[in-house]
Formats: structure tokens, C-alpha cells, sequence
């Protein structure tokens, strides 16, 4: 099937009707309208191939036309629909886009059950629970969210007044955050049963078009259910491998020794050492300009991408890619007073020593006129000494690899010509022993000024000489002075 006879989400406009979209209906529910507890319409969350979400909407009186068709998960070809912008005052949004969709009496709904399009099950907008506080005066938007869960600490507690009511209680947590999270009757229960069929004492969820709400009692922020709210454990989504190596690394970052090693120490680890936050003090001695100073990665696998038959194509996934992220990828040459080592610099200290990311350096180098040249800035790093965090990997420590990657680099300190800070200046002083007389005479004439002849402290005495007479001759005339 041609992908080119489909429109994108992020294509869609509000100035024509005529269009066709391939989507997965991510999320379905009711419009029930609060105060009169009326049915209004069926709100569904579309997302596309690229992963491009919007929002669609269908009238109670269509909803005939198109219920038996309609679940949670399915993808259609859905075409002839109205597209709409937001007013800006809409509140409770589940996805931002500025557009959303409409349905009509011209709208075509299909689903497809043969060829179904390699596509995400979901796609989410995720925030980090250190900004959920800031959509509590924000009541335009839901929020998204992922963190871990322990089984032991969510509480259920059943209303003592009405036993069909219920609340789950529980903390959600990413290593750096915290926050409390309510589920209210039905969804509360469904959580804690899909919580409890799972073995792992902790548990990821990504809560999806959450409501941010405040305690009255206590004015504690906390995160609960409304219509549109899902979520999904340990899901099959890229955002979960972040989390897990977010918590290695904190974990890593909280055992960090504090022990400055040298690269002979660090080449004789032992697997106690694998995955370790090690320091050492080394100088860049040589930036690797044959090899490639920046890699191809696919940002939702966050793994490499190979070129294969002309595209881009991720070595995780297999998924071909329209255009892949790039990440500097920087090879040098290390030394320290006891060895060589060959490390890695990572691409975010790279950035942020330079200030510039690939794409400007590319840029760099297309406007010079040579766009195969390694980037002047980069040979920067040399001759420089820099305080780095290593974590050794199995195969270092197995001697598969002596290839090592660095996690994080200090500020450079310049060094000048070969001065190794690390060497230190060993002085070496002679023996004093006494001298004889000759001796010191001897080395005053080496190095000092000559001596003198016989001196004495007591003053001399003034010689006082007779005047001299003499008579000038009367005869002689005194000159007059010329006036000039």
C-alpha cells in the first residue's frame, strides 16, 4: 500500500475537508457532561505513523454510525472530516495539538484488519513529576507521566458511607521525584488488580492524560483519574529504558569512589569494578580525526542507526527512520604518569563544553566549503587535563575491549608545551657538612665578589694644606663687559 496516498497528522489544516489518514485510535471515551450526567459524544486520541497525536470528535447523534466500529487500540483509515483550532480556553486537553477533528455526516470510518501498517501501540507527551506542580493553575492540559510503583505501599481504602466508592493511594516515583497519586472507584480497582498480577515488587507505569489536583486538607499536590486518564505498565516503550538507566545512573552517581585512579589501576580492575562511577586525572593527548567524530541514533530506541540499502535503519527496532538524531562521538587518546588510555567523550559534555551540537558544526563546515573536514573546535581538547568519570563495562574489565567511555568531564585546565601536572618535581638536596677555613675561602672566591684589601672601621684624619698667595698687577685693566 502506498504510504504516500495517506496525509500526516501534522499536515492537517482547517482550510479543506478532503482527507485521509491512517491512525490508530489510542484512546476512546465518553463526553458525559458532569452536571447533568448527559452523553455528548465519543472523544478518541488518534496517532499516526510519526507518532503525531490530535484529538477527534464524535457528536452523540453520529455515535450510531460509527460505535460498532470504534475500540481502543484498532487502526482506521478515516477520511472527509472537518478540522477545527482550539479557542484557547478549552480546558482538560489530552494531547497538544492546536487542531482537533470533527466528524461528520461525509465522514468515512474503516477499519483495517488486513495489512494492518507496522505502528506504535502509543504515543505519549511525557513530563517529569518535578513539573507536575506547575499545571496546577494550568487547567488547559492533562498530563503524562512516568515513574515506578511499589505494590506494597499503594492503599486501598473503601468508603465507610457508600461501599461503591473507593480511593487508591500510591507514590510515584523517578529517583529524583516524588508524587501522590489517587485513582477514584472503578479505575482505582482496575490499577490494583493489574498491580497485583505483576511479580516485580516495583512496578513502571506511565499514567497517561492525568489531572492535577491539591489536597484541601493538607495543600499536597497529587495526580488523579479523569475520562480521558490511562495507564500502562511496564509498557513496551522506549521512556521505560530511560527510566531504568535514569535509576542506574543516580544509583551510580550515589556510589561514586571518590578515589582518583590512575590507567594503570583502571586497566587492572576486577569485575567489582563493572559499571562503576570511577574518577580519574588525565590529559587528552590526541583527538582521533580519522574516525567519525558524531553516530546516527534512533531518539526512541536511543541506539545506534546503521545505513543499510541507502536508509537509515535502527539496529534495534529494524525500523527504517526518515532522518536519525546525531551525537558527537569523539575518540581520543588519554594519558596519565602511568599509562595510555583510549576513552569515548560523551556527547552531552561535548555540548556543553563547546556550546555547539552536530548540526551546528555540520553547518560549520558546509559554510567553509569543506564539509568532510573534522571540526576545528574539536581539536580543542588536546593538550588539555581533565578530571573524568569512567564506567567501566564488562567486556573492559574482561579485556575484550580497552576502549573506554566517559560519563563526565571536568572543566579543561590548559596546559603548556608537555608539562604533565601529574609529575611531580623531585628536588634533591646535597649534604651540608662543615667546611674548613680553606674551603670557604675558596668558595667566597667562586662566588662571591673578590676581596678587599686590609680594612679598618676607625676614621682617618683630615690632611689640612697651606694657602697659596697670589697678587694680581695693578696694571692689568678689568675688561668691560660687552652689551649684547
Amino acid at each position: 500500500m502506498d504510504l504516500n496516498k495517506f496525509d500526516t497528522v501534522a499536515s492537517l489544516t482547517t482550510e479543506k475537508v478532503v482527507w485521509s489518514i491512517r491512525v490508530r485510535a489510542q484512546t476512546v471515551w465518553k463526553g458525559i457532561n458532569r452536571t447533568t450526567n448527559e452523553f455528548r459524544g465519543f472523544n478518541i486520541i488518534f496517532m499516526d505513523e510519526q507518532n503525531c497525536r490530535i484529538h477527534a470528535f464524535i457528536t452523540e447523534k453520529l455515535c450510531p454510525a460509527f460505535s460498532k466500529e470504534l475500540k481502543e487500540g484498532n487502526i482506521y483509515i478515516l477520511s472527509n472530516f472537518k478540522v477545527h483550532d482550539y479557542k484557547g480556553d478549552e480546558p482538560n486537553r489530552a494531547v497538544r495539538n492546536q487542531k482537533h477533528i470533527y466528524f461528520d455526516n461525509q465522514t468515512n470510518f474503516k477499519r483495517i484488519t488486513e495489512d494492518v501498517p507496522l505502528m506504535k501501540e502509543y504515543a505519549f507527551d511525557l513530563f517529569g513529576l518535578n513539573d507536575v506542580p506547575k499545571f496546577l493553575n494550568d487547567n488547559r492540559f492533562l498530563i503524562d507521566v512516568i515513574g515506578t510503583v511499589s505494590k506494597n505501599e499503594a492503599i486501598s481504602v473503601i468508603s465507610t458511607e457508600d461501599t461503591s466508592k473507593s480511593r487508591l493511594k500510591f507514590k510515584l516515583e523517578d529517583g529524583r521525584n516524588m508524587v501522590m497519586v489517587t485513582f477514584f472507584n472503578e479505575f482505582g480497582q482496575s490499577f490494583e488488580k493489574a498491580l497485583k498480577a505483576i511479580e516485580a515488587e516495583n512496578v513502571v507505569v506511565v499514567i497517561a492524560s492525568a489531572k492535577v489536583n491539591k489536597y484541601e486538607a493538607t495543600g499536597e499536590i497529587y495526580l488523579t483519574n479523569y475520562p480521558a486518564t490511562r495507564f500502562y505498565l511496564t509498557p513496551r516503550h522506549y521512556s521505560v529504558e530511560l527510566l531504568h538507566q535514569s535509576a542506574k545512573c543516580l544509583q551510580a552517581e550515589e556510589e561514586t569512589d571518590s578515589t582518583l585512579y590512575t590507567i594503570k589501576e583502571i586497566k587492572n580492575f576486577t569485575k567489582d569494578y563493572i559499571e562503576r562511577n570511577v574518577l580519574c586525572h588525565v590529559t587528552v593527548k590526541k583527538v582521533e580525526e580519522e574516525c567519525n567524530w558524531y553516530d546516527n541514533f534512533h531518539i526512541e530506541c536511543d541506539k545506534e542507526v546503521n545505513i543499510i540499502d541507502g536508509r537509515y535503519r535502527c539496529s534495534h527496532c529494524k525500523r527504517n527512520l526518515p532522518y536519525p538524531d546525531k551525537r558527537f562521538r569523539i575518540c581520543t587518546v588519554c594519558t596519565d604518569k602511568t599509562g595510555v588510555l583510549p576513552i569515548i567523550l560523551p556527547d552531552e559534555e561535548i555540548q556543553r563544553l563547546t556550546g555547539k551540537d552536530v548540526y551546528e558544526l555540520e553547518n560549520e563546515n558546509r559554510e567553509a566549503g569543506d564539509e568532510k573536514r573534522f571540526p576545528p573546535i574539536l581539536k580543542e581538547f588536546e593538550n588539555k587535563q581533565y578530571l573524568i568519570t569512567l564506567m567501566p563495562s564488562k567486556d573492559n574489565i574482561e579485556k575484550k575491549c580497552s576502549v573506554y567511555k566517559a560519563k563526565m568531564l571536568s572543566d579543561p585546565v590548559e596546559m603548556l608545551g608537555s608539562h604533565n601536572p601529574q609529575e611531580q618535581l623531585t628536588t634533591e638536596f646535597e649534604e651540608v657538612t662543615e667546611n674548613t677555613e680553606a674551603d670557604s675561602t675558596k668558595n667566597l672566591l667562586s662566588y662571591s665578589s673578590p676581596p678587599t684589601s686590609k680594612s679598618t672601621t676607625r676614621t682617618r684624619g683630615r690632611k689640612t694644606k697651606a694657602p697659596v698667595k697670589y697678587e694680581v698687577e695693578d696694571c692689568e685693566p678689568i675688561s668691560k663687559l660687552k652689551k649684547s
